[in-house]
């Protein structure tokens, strides 16, 4: 049989992963996929799962990670943990595109292989720390919060705090039953305290996370702005005590053709002035400023504030 024929008869998982295992109807399933990655069919992504390169090429870069992380986890004996957990929940990430996956063990076996972009953490999990989701064993969700608070830092915690709650997984009081003792902790219990299910994508989860971490003004999201002919507005933030407004444009904000993104600025513009003769101001910014604290920095700037010489360290890669 030719590469085509052999492609069209593999069974690929509806995230787009073939796994070897499941490969059995196939009389030497290692010739035909070894066969396969040497044409360019699909490319091997772990030990015994692929993806069709068409496939893979057509993701963003976050969405790569998100399918390597199923394919990391798709090894037996490994329970996703930190980042690739979250992929996996569907949480929102404070890092986009992270650099490494985490991982524990399902049982005190051999030790697992590991490597640059594969990190095994050790720490005690109960038996309620870990479900079963899509076929893969990862972290629960409030461990998988607790995780990237340990190992990345409050932002990363936080943004997937505020999803999990907005998406109803976990909730406050759930979360800091979950922590116990460690909630005593000062991030921790400035995490469950501010952490808001009311930010609507994960960059507004994370200028939210800099306010709070820093301290340097307080935001209020969704801030509604009653205009002139009734209509309600919602701005992303207000700073409290102010009219300052924050508006965050996200990745395909204003749509992906010439037509959608003409359409959408000239609405985006009516509405910001409308929103402008109500009284409130706006900035608009990027996900590249929000990321690099530029958004923070022009933030203090608007609002009289000295700008910081250095900043702690929120996000840890």
């Amino acid at each position: 049989m030719n590469v085509a024929t052999w492609s069209a008869k593999i069974i690929e998982r509806p995230d787009g992963l073939i796994l070897r295992s499941d490969q059995t109807h196939l009389p030497d399933c290692n010739h035909v996929l070894r066969m396969l990655v040497k044409h360019r069919e699909i490319r091997m992504l772990s030990r015994g799962a692929y993806a069709r390169c068409s496939t893979i090429d057509e993701l963003p870069p976050w969405g790569r990670f998100d399918l390597d992380a199923r394919s990391v986890g798709s090894t037996r004996g490994r329970i996703l943990a930190g980042y690739s957990a979250a992929a996996v929940h569907g949480l929102w990430r404070y890092q986009s595109v992270p650099g490494r996956h985490h991982i524990y063990r399902r049982s005190q076996g051999r030790r697992l292989t590991t490597g640059p972009r594969l990190t095994e953490l050790h720490s005690r999990l109960l038996p309620e720390d870990t479900v079963m989701v899509d076929g893969l064993w990862c972290t629960s969700v409030d461990r998988t919060i607790a995780d990237l608070v340990r190992v990345h830092g409050f932002g990363a915690g936080f943004v997937a705090l505020c999803h999990a709650l907005r998406l109803g997984l976990t909730s406050r009081e759930n979360f800091g039953r979950f922590l116990g003792g460690e909630e005593s902790s000062g991030d921790l219990r400035t995490l469950v305290n501010r952490a808001t299910p009311a930010v609507e994508s994960a960059m507004e989860a994370q200028f939210l996370a800099q306010s709070v971490f820093y301290g340097d003004f307080d935001l209020i999201p969704q801030y509604a702005v009653t205009v002139e002919d009734g209509t309600v507005y919602r701005v992303d933030f207000v700073v409290e005590g102010t009219i300052e407004g924050i508006e965050l444009d996200g990745r395909g904000k204003y749509g992906s053709t010439d037509g959608e993104q003409h359409f959408s600025l000239e609405r985006e513009k009516r509405r910001a002035d409308a929103i402008r003769r109500a009284g409130v101001t706006t900035a608009h910014y990027s996900y590249h400023q929000v990321e690099k604290l530029h958004a923070y920095r022009a933030t203090l700037a608007r609002l009289g504030l000295p700008d910081r010489t250095e900043f702690p360290r929120i996000h840890i890669d």
